[in-house]
């Protein structure tokens, strides 16, 4: 009797203490597991920075940038910055008697040069000095057929354009070279505002100076050319503007020349030579 009472006992007890422990059980479980929304939001954030990580800031790699090749540029080729710094040696009147001595003394101080072309000239000019501009550092300007006010820019039928398009034709057949770049014979003040328009609107390009050498004012001086060439230079320093040095193919200039650029070089210059693709511009009707 006294067997089976305990046994009753023990029963009864596991009854009453099993589901008890059952219940502490399911809510310790309960307490620990995450709730849906939870996992949920972990998840989600867990994605989003893997994406981000793999996701560019949006600024561009430098080191990675595909760069377009330009035409003829050369790897790894950094080109000269334009500043005020820069000097643009031009030429008028050419090409004279002189034009190969000019080529020399150029080549001989390691800088490039623009020249504007006459016409006239052409006929008359030495052509293996000519055959020399080609694949070289030096550029070729228009400055008209005649270089006659008068016919240039004349109140009915100006020659201007007309000079401009029949002496590029005559450098591009003797020498290989197209240029849409001109210098106006005594500056583009003497173009109309409506002439000049229609030069830009046909593409070419028209540059003035900011420096006159004066050479054709002093004549068979070059002290006074260099003398004139770097005082304005130093006058121009404190506006950081690039030099564009007007000079015409003279003795004097000659003679002048290595004296100015050894010394434009001295004071931290750097030389460049100008076409139409120059990403800078300096005309009197623009400014």
């Amino acid at each position: 009797m006294r067997k089976k009472r305990k046994t009753k006992k023990k029963v009864g007890f596991l009854l009453v203490i099993l589901p008890l422990i059952l219940m502490v059980l399911a809510g310790l479980w309960f307490w620990k597991a995450p709730s849906p929304v939870t996992s949920k939001a972990i998840t989600h954030d867990t994605v989003t920075k893997s994406v981000e990580q793999k996701q560019p800031s949006g600024k561009v790699d430098s080191k990675s940038e595909t760069k377009p090749k330009q035409q003829n540029e050369e790897p790894n080729q950094t080109p000269e910055k334009i500043d005020g710094r820069t000097v643009f040696l031009t030429f008028d009147d050419g090409p004279s008697p002189h034009f190969n001595q000019f080529i020399d003394t150029l080549t001989n101080e390691k800088v490039p040069a623009t020249f504007f072309f006459i016409g006239n000239n052409l006929q008359h000019a030495n052509k293996d000095a000519l055959a020399r501009l080609k694949n070289s550092p030096f550029r070729v300007g228009l400055h008209s057929y005649t270089h006659d006010a008068k016919l240039l820019y004349r109140k009915e039928n100006p020659t201007f354009l007309p000079e401009m398009k029949k002496v590029s034709k005559e450098i591009q057949s003797l020498t290989g070279i197209s240029t849409k770049l001109i210098r106006a014979p005594y500056g583009s003040t003497y173009l109309t505002d409506a002439a000049y328009q229609k030069v830009k609107g046909e593409g070419y390009h028209v540059l003035d100076w900011n420096i006159d050498s004066n050479d054709w004012r002093y004549k068979d001086n070059s002290t006074h050319v260099v003398q004139s060439v770097l005082s304005q230079a130093k006058t121009l320093k404190s506006q950081n503007i690039p030099l564009i040095i007007l000079f015409h193919e003279r003795p004097n200039t000659l003679k002048a020349l290595p004296t100015i650029i050894q010394e434009l070089k001295k004071q931290g210059y750097h030389f460049k030579a100008f076409d139409a693709s120059t990403p800078y511009y300096h005309n009197f009707k623009e400014h």
